[in-house]
């Protein structure tokens, strides 16, 4: 309540710097207050003492015949002392003088605070006299303690969940259920919580009365009097042990092979970058092992699968026991195994365990009174010696591993020379610094859609290159070596530059602002002056950065998280959306990826190529959307290839999908005219 606008603006300002998102009326008179009271339900009230016809104590009387708790503040140039404690007396809660607006912000965050906690006693109060109708029949144990937590009541579901009947717990304090799982500064916390705001919840370990510990899901409010002193506690709690175990599983299908029981790529990649840190804090060498089995596909086609299965459980029992307590054993498909040796004192100190390796198939296989003989492959490659990088240290070790089974050695460790073993590497190395300059490289777009509306929402930028006579050539092909030899760099400001542009182009055709998505290869990511670059790009071509993706790999980011951290707060605090690509084969932890500034996750294709016929992959795309979800995070699915496919993902509430069924990666006028056909709808 206000008759000065230049007041009323800067209350509002004061109110907007403190965070508050500001739904506000300003009134000047009994009848304005009355028709805005009857309107809405306001949070707080805020009121000049001095009027024209109208007074605070008006304003005040008015607010409290309301029948609302409104928390009412006096906001006054001119009241003196003897009027501001009449107002307090009569009700007001607090008065601030306006040459002192810094004390709006702390006032007004006290009163709302203040007032959600009378709510909240309020509610406890009904709940207390609601519980006695329903206190037997819940399915959730239910448990009343007076002010010190001694039990006062439980219900059936409480004797149910921890095996103590009602007689047994009577009279004694709650921490009788306590597990020893969580310390002192745990039960403070909650304390101190609980006292403060009336409330509290969440997870927490107790004992049941036969000694098993177990995990519930844990609601305490405290029930005041009138005068607003706690007189009990209402516990509520549900048993979470099934959920866990379907937690468990669920987390041992996404990280564990089915056949195998091994771990499989993706968690294989966690243990290697542990592996890792280690060895950077220990100075010494850990090695990948990529191992696959000759003669293994020949076995199994004459065989037959289950002969191949059981064969491939004997070999992953045999490395297993073959190896050391430390060293890592894992499935990475098919008949690949993948094995890190950490610990080393040099490379050559892993010259006994590759021979123990290969004298674990010295002995023939048993499977249905067969004797079957399998011979392995080897590609060793060694960190820190060849790359710093997990990405790269596995590339090495599958480079040496061809050039093994090319000439019939039994193991080769990785030398820089091998990448440019293969005829017609280093002309493609030549032409792709010619490339830039020729303009010989192009962009293809792949629209991503919105399942719930059908409406194109993204725009994925996707690199080709028009190698002369010789055609289009895949990226496939090529950025792994613009990776390798730098050229990245070069290319991808122009990649980053060029989708800018187009956007631009595509934007001002559709009538609306469609974003668009850009990969950052690791790389890229690892420069320093990476966010300058994205600056310039963004100016040049007067891009909005809400309007840009950058897709990162999970590698990238994990590889130095202390730098990924810097420069994902960066791009973030200009407006631009961060996407992970391909999750799930690669670092996938939600619970470590949460502590980035991130917007969208991407499922990898290979989770959806066999849905909905696989149940694995999709309990594994239900979990992955299911925790994104719970992080705030948008999910897009891609590899969509099927109407199967896309009916899945809507049930699984996916946001947006990108697939051949919905549109191939095309050039931008193609795409133009993909985006005016019918069939797509309105874009």
């Amino acid at each position: 309540m206000e008759d000065a606008e230049d007041d009323a603006v800067l209350t509002l300002r004061e109110l907007s710097r403190g965070g508050f998102e500001v739904h506000h009326r300003c009134v000047h008179d009994a009848d304005s207050l009355r028709a805005a009271l009857a309107e809405e339900a306001w949070d707080l009230v805020i009121s000049d003492y001095h009027l024209p016809g109208f007074s605070g104590e008006q304003a005040l009387e008015l607010v409290r015949a309301s029948g609302r708790d409104i928390p009412f503040i006096i906001v006054s140039g001119a009241i003196d002392q003897e009027s501001a404690v009449a107002m307090m007396r009569a009700g007001a809660h607090d008065y601030i003088m306006k040459d002192n607006l810094a004390r709006l912000l702390p006032a007004t965050e006290r009163e709302l605070r203040e007032a959600a906690v009378r709510r909240a006693q309020r509610a406890a109060e009904a709940d207390l006299r609601l519980a006695a109708k329903v206190f037997e029949g819940s399915i959730e144990g239910i448990v009343i303690t007076d002010a010190r937590a001694h039990i006062l009541r439980v219900n059936q579901a409480f004797t149910a969940i921890t095996g103590y009947r009602e007689s047994e717990v009577i009279g004694r304090r709650m921490n009788m259920l306590q597990s020893g799982r969580h310390d002192e500064a745990f039960y403070r916390t909650l304390w101190q919580t609980l006292n403060e705001r009336g409330a509290w919840q969440g997870e927490i370990w107790n004992r049941r009365k036969n000694g098993e510990v177990f995990p519930e899901w844990l609601t305490i409010s405290a029930v005041s009097d009138a005068a607003g002193e706690v007189t009990h506690y209402i516990g509520g709690f549900t048993d979470l042990s099934q959920q866990k175990q379907a937690e468990e599983h669920i987390q041992h299908l996404m990280y564990y092979d089915a056949l195998t029981d091994l771990p499989n790529r993706t968690l294989f990649g966690v243990r290697f970058r542990q592996c890792m840190q280690r060895t950077r804090a220990a100075g010494d060498h850990t090695a990948y092992v990529h191992l696959d089995l000759d003669r293994f596909i020949k076995i199994n086609d004459t065989l037959g699968h289950s002969v191949g299965d059981q064969l491939l459980q004997q070999v992953a029992r045999r490395l297993a026991a073959n190896v050391r307590p430390l060293d890592i054993v894992a499935r990475l498909g098919g008949d690949e195994f993948g094995l890190a040796l950490p610990a080393l004192i040099s490379p050559q100190a892993a010259e006994p365990l590759l021979e123990r390796i290969v004298g674990a198939f010295a002995k023939p296989f048993r499977i249905a009174n067969r004797e079957l003989f399998l011979v392995p492959s080897m590609g060793v490659s060694f960190y820190p010696d060849d790359a710093d990088g997990f990405e790269e240290i596995a590339r090495y070790a599958e480079t040496a591993l061809q050039h093994a089974k090319q000439q019939g050695a039994t193991s080769r460790h990785y030398q820089c020379s091998m990448d440019h073993g293969a005829d017609g590497s280093l002309d493609m190395e030549n032409a792709l610094r010619r490339a830039l300059e020729r303009d010989e490289f192009c962009l293809f777009y792949q629209p991503q859609v919105d399942v719930a509306s059908g409406r194109v929402n993204g725009m994925e930028a996707l690199l080709r290159w028009e190698r002369g006579d010789d055609g289009m050539v895949m990226p496939g092909h090529f950025i792994p070596l613009l990776e390798d030899t730098g050229l990245i760099i070069p290319v991808g400001e122009w990649v980053l530059r060029r989708a800018c542009a187009d956007q631009q182009r595509w934007s001002a055709r559709l009538g609306r602002s469609v974003p668009v998505a850009v990969n950052l290869s690791p790389r890229q990511f690892r420069n320093r002056e990476l966010v300058q670059m994205i600056d310039g790009v963004l100016a040049e071509t007067h891009m909005d950065p809400r309007h840009l993706e950058l897709e990162i790999t999970e590698s990238s980011v994990m590889d130095d998280p202390e730098f990924a951290m810097q420069t994902l707060s960066a791009c973030h605090e200009r407006g631009i959306h961060i996407a992970i690509d391909d999750f799930g084969t690669g670092y996938s932890s939600l619970s470590y990826l949460k502590r980035f500034p991130l917007d969208v996750l991407k499922i990898d294709r290979s989770f959806v190529a066999e849905v909905p016929a696989d149940g694995d992959d999709v309990a594994i795309i239900d979990t992955i959307i299911i925790m994104a979800h719970r992080l705030n995070l948008r999910v897009v699915a891609e590899g969509v290839e099927t109407e199967e496919q896309l009916d899945f993902l809507h049930r699984q509430r996916c946001d947006s999908v990108q697939g051949f069924y919905l549109g191939r990666p095309m050039p931008l006028e193609k795409l133009f005219e993909w985006l005016q056909a019918p069939s797509h709808g309105t874009p």
